[in-house]
């Protein structure tokens, strides 16, 4: 059983090292600012997760900022445990909307995602979450 824990400053070059190995091209995230939390199997790392708080198109929204799962514990559902654990903290935190991106190549991601009532839109320069310069561009479904 995977017992998701919330992360403390003194877990930051954790964090950079799992994420290192669940997007290894991409950009490391800055974990300041983002709420972090790590799924433990026992003393071992599993998966991680954070989301922050954004403005969007003039509102308040929880931002599931990013989450990954470590290869050995992918498909046991914690893509969609962790969406839930998010989602409660944004409600905490009198959040009532979330938004998310993914690759477009991330089938399982965008599966679990619309399962979970999640529904593609169209990002405007307001709305985009993917980053600066990343509006339209070919690989992510916001």
């Amino acid at each position: 059983m995977i017992e998701f824990r919330r992360a403390s400053a003194q877990d930051e070059r954790l964090i950079l090292r799992l994420d290192a190995i669940c997007f290894p091209i991409d950009a490391p995230p800055v974990v300041v600012g983002a709420s972090w939390s790590i799924g433990w199997d026992n003393a071992v790392p599993a998966a991680y997760c954070a989301w922050k708080k954004v403005e969007q198109g003039g509102a308040a929204v929880g931002f599931h900022y990013r989450g990954g799962v470590l290869p050995d514990y992918r498909g046991q559902g914690l893509q969609k445990h962790m969406l839930k654990l998010r989602e409660q903290e944004m409600r905490q935190h009198g959040l009532t909307k979330a938004v998310t991106y993914t690759d477009a190549d991330g089938a399982a991601s965008m599966r679990n995602l619309i399962a979970e009532g999640y529904r593609p839109y169209v990002p405007t320069p307001s709305t985009t979450l993917s980053g600066p310069g990343r509006l339209g561009r070919v690989g992510f479904v916001h």
